[in-house]
């Protein structure tokens, strides 16, 4: 039986698809990263009030229709700037009350920003992490900024530690973009703090008052029981 089986192993053709014997010169795709630009005091200063003015206007809501033109075609994605006045665009809002960031990179047709987004106090969201990207639109020294991209990277734990920004929103609304991005620990509560003292303090007093409930109590009865007698 098993001679049979070997026979038959041995004569039955192979149906798997046949690899080729020679391979395609061709190389494959490698990605190399760009080579990273410094920026000059002036495209500086256009990047981050782009950014500023998208993050007012279409992060925030506040007057969706200005941040169209700050938008990059590829962010866009085909809407028209009426569809855009709807509030129905394609960058995750949040109620900013203030806004910091930091240069992640900067090549020549690309700037990455991250951008640190503190919440309205009414909103009771912690502070959350957006990465930004620009891409620089026209020709020459004098070209402007368009975003390109706007993803949420994450919430800030801790309850807050990024680090304590100073509550002063421009006019108009405008975020106050800072320079760094610096995290520290929340402070704790100080109710937190009198919690143990307050509990200290209440036990010896219900102590005490049962102490004296009951004293007088056997006062009451001693009374009594002297009164019965004579």
């Amino acid at each position: 039986m098993a001679c049979a089986a070997i026979a038959v192993g041995a004569m039955w053709p192979n149906t798997a698809r046949k690899m080729p014997d020679n391979f395609s010169a061709e190389e494959a795709y490698v990605y190399h990263e760009p080579k990273p630009v410094k920026l000059t005091q002036a495209d500086r200063a256009r990047a981050l009030a782009t950014a500023a003015n998208f993050v007012t206007h279409a992060v925030a809501r506040r007057k969706v229709e200005l941040a169209y033109d700050l938008a990059h075609p590829s962010l866009r994605g085909g809407i028209t700037r009426a569809e855009w006045s709807t509030q129905n665009i394609p960058v995750v809002p949040f109620p900013v009350e203030e806004a910091r960031w930091k240069v992640e990179y900067s090549y020549p047709k690309a700037l990455g920003l991250q951008v640190l987004l503190y919440p309205t106090a009414k909103s009771r969201l912690r502070p959350e992490l957006f990465a930004m990207e620009l891409t620089p639109a026209g020709r020459g020294k004098a070209h402007k900024w368009l975003v390109s991209s706007w993803v949420p990277t994450g919430v800030v734990s801790g309850g807050g530690a990024a680090a304590a920004a100073p509550r002063s929103p421009g006019a108009g609304g405008i975020p106050n973009l800072g320079a760094t991005l610096q995290q520290r620990d929340a402070p704790l509560d100080t109710r937190w703090l009198l919690a143990p003292l307050a509990l200290l303090l209440v036990v010896p007093l219900v102590v005490l008052g049962f102490y004296v409930r009951s004293w007088r109590r056997g006062r009451r009865a001693e009374a009594a029981y002297r009164t019965g007698s004579a």
